[in-house]
């Protein structure tokens, strides 16, 4: 594992050398790279550079410690509480990131559950470090969508975003309310529901791989 002042990281498959991407993933809430990593590497075409990140706050407890990109407080009743002030951080953190990999190459930043809050916001914020998005079962805080709402900038970075039926954790209704936002702002967003939960569905895997293709030719095309 390697790490830069704010956040670790690991790196898999291709080399800076021969890499025609790179992939920036994001983990769900008590997860690690490596799990964000094994669930989502079969939606990645070859020949991307693969940096798979790390929360800087752990959460859980052992031995299924993990870590998280802000801390949230669980209530009794209404919903959780999270900490902003750290996701605020994070997001500066993570953004500063995406400008260490190669960058005549085309940047997708993937994030699942409460990396793809993050990987949404960073959407909004800054389109222009990114060539694509794809967020799996994430949400939208509003504060964040009105602090930086989509524009044109936002129109030529095609989002995708995959959410189960049942997710338990982030109901579907929440996820499809932000992405009817994003589509009503001229946002190029596919909207991809799977019967499942909480999870990357594997099913998804060859369909969001050659989005992911499409995107890199296209940007190759356009530089």
């Amino acid at each position: 594992m390697t790490q830069t002042p704010s956040l670790k990281y690991t790196v898999h498959s291709a080399s800076s050398d021969t890499a025609t991407a790179n992939v920036i993933l994001l983990h769900g809430l008590g997860h690690t790279d490596s799990i964000v990593y094994d669930d989502i590497k079969g939606a990645i075409p070859s020949g991307a550079r693969i940096y798979a990140l790390q929360g800087p706050h752990p959460f859980g407890q052992a031995p299924d410690k993990g870590f998280g990109w802000f801390n949230i407080e669980f209530n009794e009743s209404g919903p959780p509480t999270p900490d902003l002030e750290q996701e605020a951080s994070s997001r500066q953190a993570i953004a500063a990131f995406l400008d260490t990999p190669e960058p005549s190459l085309p940047l997708i930043l993937i994030g699942f559950g409460q990396g793809g809050v993050m990987a949404a916001h960073l959407f909004l914020q800054h389109p222009e470090k990114m060539q694509m998005c794809i967020v799996a079962s994430g949400r939208i805080m509003p504060h964040l969508l009105e602090a930086h709402p989509p524009g044109p900038a936002h129109q030529s970075v095609p989002l995708i975003w995959v959410h189960g039926e049942s997710d338990p954790v982030i109901p579907l209704a929440a996820a499809q309310a932000a992405a009817d936002q994003l589509k009503t702002a001229g946002v190029g967003l596919t909207f991809m529901p799977h019967a499942g939960g909480h999870e990357w569905p594997e099913k998804f895997n060859s369909a969001v791989s050659a989005e992911i293709a499409t995107a890199i030719r296209n940007s190759q095309t356009s530089r």
